[in-house]
């Protein structure tokens, strides 16, 4: 199916996707559509990447996981432990090829985990305990399900890629370097750097890192070099509407929701690169208050670099070690 044949859905999809949030925002809880929105934006992805069935299933366990991280939010060596168990899950998920989809419940966490959104209800009061991990895990779920269920009314008949199965041994090394490398990752961002952007580092190697070298070297050049050209297009962007006196923060949703239906309508269609290069200039301006936009560029840039070549030196560890197993056991066949 062509970029072309897919705008006209994923338009409807992403036209749509915001309702559960902006119906929050004014009769539930102010500051609860960011929340909505790190449910949402996961599962329009998935719908078009593997389905709504699939969708629907990756917006409960998300939620699951997201309440269970927001009950213990501020603990950093727990929240670790979670994004670990999830990544590590997910990258021996590869053995049946399901590993695309169920990556993206940590990619979810991992932001709950190292920046959670803070709550409070009409009145001011701040929620804490298990009324936020209540909140956080219902407004995962909802905004996860609603675009499940327009996918299945709107998405069933694009055509959609399936991953590759692995053979046990590589599923098993590539699982073992996901959950260090992200529970690592969390640890220190959750830690030292809370309420940080950190957790675009987490999403880097969990996008990056793959379970077949050649596949993880061919991403991590098309992640880096579509982050730096979106970042690029996203500050000129920001720089020409700011010469022509144009509002930024006005226009940085509209800007960014046009980004993010191309970025949706490239992915697994156009290269890799493409995708990430429509992809980051939205996700800069949909996050954006408008002042903070180049700042929120730079960011993005450094956080892909660091995720990156966490991904490269854990996969080519866990590589090695995989290697000299195989050579032992191999000598050892030998000897007997």
């Amino acid at each position: 199916m062509t970029v072309l044949r897919r705008l006209p859905v994923i338009t409807l999809l992403v036209a749509l996707l915001a309702v559960p949030a902006l119906v929050a925002q004014q009769v539930w809880l102010p500051g609860s559509a960011g929340v909505f929105l790190l449910g949402s934006l996961p599962a329009t992805i998935a719908v078009v990447v593997v389905g709504a069935k699939r969708a629907l299933q990756i917006a409960v366990a998300a939620a699951a996981s997201g309440a269970l991280a927001a009950g213990f939010s501020g603990n950093a060596w727990v929240g670790a432990l979670i994004i670990a168990a999830l990544a590590g899950y997910g990258g021996y998920s590869a053995r049946y090829g399901n590993e695309s989809p169920i990556l993206l419940v940590p990619v979810i966490v991992a932001f709950v985990v190292i920046s959670p959104p803070d709550l409070a209800d009409r009145d001011g009061y701040t929620l804490t305990g298990w009324q936020y991990a209540a909140v956080v895990g219902v407004s995962l779920l909802i905004g996860g399900v609603w675009v499940a269920v327009l996918g299945l009314l709107l998405a069933r008949n694009l055509e959609r890629a399936q991953d590759d199965p692995v053979e046990r041994p590589v599923a098993i090394g590539y699982g073992i370097a996901l959950a260090l490398s992200t529970g690592i990752a969390t640890f220190i961002a959750a830690y030292y750097f809370p309420g940080s952007t950190g957790a675009w580092v987490v999403l880097t190697i969990l996008l990056v890192m793959k379970p077949r070298p050649t596949d993880m070297w061919r991403t991590a050049r098309h992640r880096v070099g579509g982050t730096l050209v979106g970042a690029l297009m996203a500050a000129a962007l920001v720089i020409g509407l700011d010469a022509v006196g144009v509002s930024v923060a006005a226009w940085s949703t509209v800007f960014g929701a046009a980004f993010l239906i191309l970025a949706l309508s490239f992915i697994r269609v156009r290269p890799y690169w493409q995708y990430v290069t429509l992809l980051t200039p939205a996700i800069i301006l949909l996050k954006s208050s408008g002042d903070d936009t180049l700042d929120l560029d730079a960011q993005r840039v450094l956080m892909t670099i660091i995720g990156t070549l966490v991904a490269l030196a854990f996969a080519v560890v866990v590589r090695e070690i995989n290697f000299m197993i195989s050579r032992t056991n191999s000598s050892s066949a030998v000897t007997r």
